[in-house]
């Protein structure tokens, strides 16, 4: 009789304890060994159908330090001041230490029982320094405009992202006042968009009235798409107290950042599409497929709003090696068209892909468009739309403006145009790609993402 792994474990676990026990006159030593049968049941079990998340970044902020260690002065951390307002002259600061410990959630705050220290705002020097999640607010010399910020974070190469950490903060209400924020950057901190700040505010130990303990939180946020296959990611966080001299204790702290990956039971290692004739052909290959259901191929005329448009059912599943995938696709009427795939599990678990683009060649207007690079490639394919025959040169270009390559100008007939741009020299960053006709008539520019 053949039996499921599971099951054959079961067997001989409970087989094998049977032969001990009509061996031993100690029932002390069965009741024992029973026990440790089925813990080694269950883990072997636990083991066998697991699945691992990754962890793309990760910060838990022990630096070793009890009390008054600025924030700026650790692992790449910053602080920039007077953001949304002006410090007064003895403002708080941002600390990274144990003089708030670092709890678990969902217990209660302490202060260097565990040496586990955490970033968070304390008073100025003259109200006593790091004192904890603590902050002093007698009056308009205390107002504090603080963002403490991370050291820049890649996240590519992946494309579904949780955030989460641990905390405890206490603030106005509607978020306006003695209040703290995350806040995310897309561009290495540059810009700090509003529509992605988010509120902090936790539970206290017994009531809110300065006097309770703050209680350790865990907070969850699924990563915007923005942020996500991004080299450039920082997180945030920002202070407020504006100096009106009323304010409640705690302040707030933050502890064991993490940026997780769900898992998905396979590998996707490539994903493209290229335009043929007036259809897109559309490549993606996987490897280790385990118990996975399908892919839905998703389309859009933009970077957002997308619309399923086919499903293909998986073929690897416990196939060893690579499982490579093809699919036509007649797009849309604009000039450029994005794809995405829609990775789902057998359980309903999903996960997107990153998105790949292609100039529409059944679209007459003229519009560039080219492959995302992965890592080792050394050329970038640019598909060119003319609009009617022309002669265009082709520039590349650093950010900060300065040509790098030139191609000589070209003839390119009307229609669809692939052109090779030799990268292998460049190094990892953005580049600005043009594309003008010697009439001007057509001025095309794309930014794109070197991976060395």
């Amino acid at each position: 009789m053949a039996f499921s792994l599971p099951l054959r474990i079961l067997i001989i676990c409970v087989t094998f304890g049977s032969l001990k026990f009509n061996q031993m006159n100690s029932q002390a030593f069965k009741n024992k060994f029973r026990l440790f049968s089925c813990l080694l049941l269950s883990s072997f079990v636990s083991l066998a159908t697991a699945r691992a998340q990754t962890t793309i970044w990760s910060e838990n902020f022990n630096n070793g330090c009890i009390h008054d260690c600025v924030a700026s002065s650790y692992g790449g951390w910053t602080i920039v001041d007077n953001v949304g307002g002006t410090n007064g002259s003895a403002p708080n600061n941002w600390f990274v230490s144990c003089a708030e410990e670092g709890i678990t959630p969902p217990n209660c705050g302490s202060t260097c029982a565990m040496s586990d220290a955490s970033l968070h705002i304390g008073a100025n020097p003259g109200a006593g320094g790091d004192m904890g999640a603590s902050f002093n607010e007698t009056a308009a010399v205390n107002a504090t405009y603080k963002l403490a910020v991370s050291p820049t974070i890649s996240t590519v190469g992946h494309s579904a992202i949780t955030l989460e950490f641990d905390f405890i903060a206490f603030g106005s209400a509607s978020c306006s006042d003695d209040r703290a924020q995350l806040r995310l950057s897309w561009d290495g901190g540059n810009t700090w968009p509003a529509s992605f700040q988010y509120c902090l505010t936790s539970p206290c130990c017994g009531a809110c009235n300065g006097y309770s303990l703050g209680q350790w939180t865990t907070y969850s946020l699924s990563l915007p798409v923005i942020f996500t296959n991004n080299p450039n990611f920082r997180i945030g966080f920002h202070w407020l107290n504006n100096g009106n001299g009323a304010g409640t204790d705690p302040s707030v702290a933050i502890d064991d950042i993490r940026l997780i990956d769900p898992a998905l039971p396979l590998n996707l290692i490539d994903f493209t599409a290229r335009p043929e004739h007036s259809k897109v052909k559309l490549n993606w290959a996987t490897t280790d497929e385990t118990g996975f259901s399908h892919f839905d191929v998703e389309r859009s005329g933009e970077t957002k709003g997308f619309k399923k448009v086919n499903q293909v059912k998986a073929k690897g599943n416990g196939r060893p090696g690579t499982t490579y995938y093809s699919l036509e696709d007649n797009p849309v009427e604009t000039p450029k068209v994005y794809y995405r795939l829609k990775m789902v599990d057998n359980d309903g678990t999903f996960k997107y892909s990153s998105m790949v683009s292609v100039a529409n060649a059944s679209n007459d207007q003229a519009s560039l468009a080219f492959e995302n690079l992965s890592s080792g490639d050394k050329f970038l394919k640019l598909y060119l739309t003319a609009p009617t025959d022309l002669s265009a040169r082709v520039d590349l270009y650093d950010l900060q403006g300065k040509k790098l390559v030139s191609l000589s100008p070209k003839d390119y007939q009307k229609g669809l145009n692939t052109i090779s741009l030799d990268v292998s020299k460049l190094a990892t960053s953005y580049y600005i790609v043009n594309v003008r006709s010697d009439d001007s008539q057509v001025n095309l520019s794309g930014k794109f993402f070197k991976v060395k």
